[in-house]
Formats: structure tokens, C-alpha cells, sequence
């Protein structure tokens, strides 16, 4: 790295946040001042937009926001700019695979109007933060009338691993199945991700993926890791993170992003 990237890209989740879900003033003011120097701020993440609001609003420098793990692209005030989504007929095939390979599963779906249905049975591990008002039904396909953003799959006592090995080579063509971020295994539109998100974002601000820097955690900051030309892990990433990251970082406890963007400050002011 030769000069202060042009633009960061931040997951939120065991990255920005703590593990009691607390963002720190350390953490704030540092994000702050890289955009001091003129550096974009983007949120990257799993979340969707109604979960991202809140903590975009706190830092109050964030430009855009990635949520969705690539689905859906918002500005600053929350205006949407772009959206990618499964048609109603490729949601409903999706749904068929997952329920026939899937012995048990339960799915909810995150739909273009902000809204989410889950079916009666599905349990998730969302950050405890999350303040979603779901519809919940027996069965998901009754109410699928149009597109659908993403499938979150509830898979019992089928690790998600396996889950994903399973779909992989199943799902109708122009999805895929892959890590959200959480225990649930997403199904979305295939070639959507963080780093295609992040991707948009730097393209409308002519910014090239050399100059990105990313911090991450888990197996849906993968493809920012590969994306942007620095790389850097939290202390309590997944393995598969550490190994592909240019750098690691103290843990999202330790304040892991101030550290090293205080650091870069420092080097580069």
C-alpha cells in the first residue's frame, strides 16, 4: 500500500461491531477521519438495508451501504440505487430444490419491498439487534407473488457446509447458493456478493479495486477479500478469511478496525 486507500468497505457483524453488538467511539472516530482525507465509507454486509440504518446514522460519514451480501445498493439516506433479485418463477424452483434435498428445511425469503416471510419453523441466529417484523406462515410459496431478493435456509441438523454441497450444482440457472454470514445458507442471484456491491460503488466513483481496502470476518467477506487490493481480517475471523487476507487485525473486541485505521492515518497523513 503506497498511499491512503481511496475507498473502505466495512462489514458490520464481528467486524465493526463487538461481539455484545456495541459500536465503540474509537471505532466511530476512526471511521470518521479517514473520510476526513477524502476516502468513501461504504457498509458491506448481510443485513438489510432496515438493519444497516441505524448504525449508518451513528457514524454519520457512510456513503453507501452494501447490504444484502450484494442484493440490494443504497445511498446515504437510504435510497435505493440498485437491486439484483430471483424472478418468481426462479424463487419458487428454489424452493422446490431446497425442500427436496433438504430433508426438514425451512426458508425465509428477504423481498424487494423491505418486507420478509418465514415459515412457521424457521429459527436463525441474527445479531440480537435486529428488529424484524416477519410474516410468518406455514409455507413460504403461498406468498410469493413476484421477486424475491434472497432465500435464507433454516437446514435443522444439516451443517450449512453440506447444505451448500448439496444445492451447489442444483439451483435453476442464475442462482447459487453460498455462506450469508450466518448459519443460514443463502440462495441468491448467482455473481451477486459484497465484492460485486462494492464493485458498483467504486465504479460510480471511479475508484479501481487497487485502491479498496476491506476488513472482514466471515465466509460472505470472501469475495471483497479477493475484490479489493487490501484485505484486512479481524483477529476472530474464520480461518478461510485469515489465509486469504493481506493483513489481520486485533479482534473486533480489541476495536480491530480503529487500531488499523489509525495506523494508516498515521503512516500516510
Amino acid at each position: 500500500m503506497i498511499s491512503l486507500p481511496q475507498i473502505f468497505g466495512f462489514d458490520i457483524d464481528g467486524t465493526l461491531l463487538r461481539s455484545d453488538g456495541s459500536l465503540s467511539k474509537r471505532v466511530c472516530s476512526s471511521i470518521r477521519a479517514v473520510t476526513e482525507t477524502g476516502s468513501t465509507v461504504v457498509l458491506s454486509t448481510g443485513r438489510p438495508w432496515s438493519q444497516v440504518r441505524h448504525l449508518a446514522d451513528k457514524l454519520d460519514v457512510v456513503e453507501f451501504s452494501v447490504c444484502l451480501n450484494g442484493a440490494t445498493i443504497h445511498a446515504f439516506d437510504g435510497s435505493l440505487l440498485r437491486q439484483n433479485s430471483m424472478n418468481q418463477e426462479q424463487a419458487l424452483a428454489a424452493l422446490e430444490v431446497a425442500r427436496k434435498l433438504i430433508p426438514g428445511v425451512a426458508l425465509g425469503a428477504d423481498m424487494p419491498d423491505g418486507s420478509h416471510i418465514w415459515e412457521t419453523d424457521f429459527t436463525h441466529d441474527f445479531p440480537a439487534d435486529f428488529d424484524v417484523d416477519a410474516l410468518v406462515i406455514p409455507d413460504a410459496s403461498q406468498f410469493i407473488a413476484g421477486p424475491v431478493l434472497t432465500w435464507l435456509l433454516d437446514c435443522k441438523n444439516m451443517k450449512p457446509s453440506l447444505a451448500i454441497q448439496l444445492l451447489d450444482k442444483s439451483l435453476p440457472p442464475g442462482l447459487e447458493i453460498r455462506p450469508s454470514g450466518l448459519e443460514t445458507p443463502e440462495i441468491a442471484v448467482k455473481g451477486v456478493s459484497k465484492a460485486s456491491g462494492l464493485a458498483t460503488v467504486a465504479e460510480m466513483q471511479d475508484i479501481p479495486a487497487s485502491a479498496a481496502c476491506v476488513f472482514g470476518d466471515g465466509l460472505n467477506d470472501l469475495a471483497m477479500f479477493q475484490w479489493a487490493g487490501e484485505s484486512i481480517a479481524m483477529g476472530n475471523s474464520h480461518p478461510q478469511v485469515l489465509s486469504l487476507a493481506n493483513r489481520v487485525a486485533p479482534t473486533n473486541d480489541e476495536d480491530g478496525v480503529a487500531i488499523v485505521l489509525e495506523s494508516l492515518l498515521e503512516r500516510f497523513s
